[in-house]
């Protein structure tokens, strides 16, 4: 009998939680399909499906320390729509800052005014991916959605200074990588 069919379903969270060896392995074996099919009906098209449900596996190991008990499923379930969501979040930046839909016009049809609105596009896209995903999260919520501070710390789960603090953080580095990415002769 393998070391898979020995732990119970509902006993994988526990096992990674206690750093129990071969665990992690256990746990992304037994809940990869389902979370692929989960992404893949939730996440629409413009997601990279398996990059999104292998960014869900590592978040739920990395936070496996946060399960109380109770139904795994639905845990896993909880980090799947919370991963989506920033995926899709991401998706809609793209779209909305232009770098997925707008297709490269032939350099004749540029005007000076549509180069310098698409260049700017590009470099604010450029600065809000090397954030960390924390301020990111903020900022974009915050200050490109326009959520209130209280309104963010609800959709994040995380106290309100925290956000004020990502948001400073956030603001202070968007800004600085803006500023070397604008500089000519930059370098990425």
């Amino acid at each position: 009998m393998s070391a898979l069919a020995v732990v119970p379903r509902e006993a994988g969270l526990a096992a990674v939680a206690s750093g129990e060896p071969g665990a992690d392995e256990r746990f992304y074996r037994q809940w990869a399909e389902t979370v692929l099919r989960w992404v893949l009906r939730l996440g629409g098209p413009a997601l990279d499906h398996e990059d999104v449900a292998q960014t869900v596996l590592l978040t739920a190991l990395s936070r496996a320390g946060t399960w109380r008990g109770g139904n795994e499923r639905a845990w896993v379930f909880g980090v799947t729509r919370g991963v989506i969501a920033n995926a899709r979040r991401r998706a809609w930046l793209r779209r909305v800052v232009g770098l997925d839909t707008v297709a490269e016009p032939v350099a004749a049809d540029l005007t000076d005014e549509v180069a310098v609105a698409r260049q700017r596009r590009r470099l604010v896209q450029e600065a809000l991916e090397a954030l960390p995903a924390a301020q990111r999260e903020v900022i974009v919520l915050a200050d490109l959605e326009g959520h209130t501070a209280p309104e963010v710390a609800e959709m994040l789960q995380i106290p309100v200074g925290t956000v004020y603090s990502r948001q400073h953080a956030g603001r202070r580095a968007l800004g600085a990588r803006l500023t070397a990415l604008a500089e000519p002769g930059r370098s990425r």
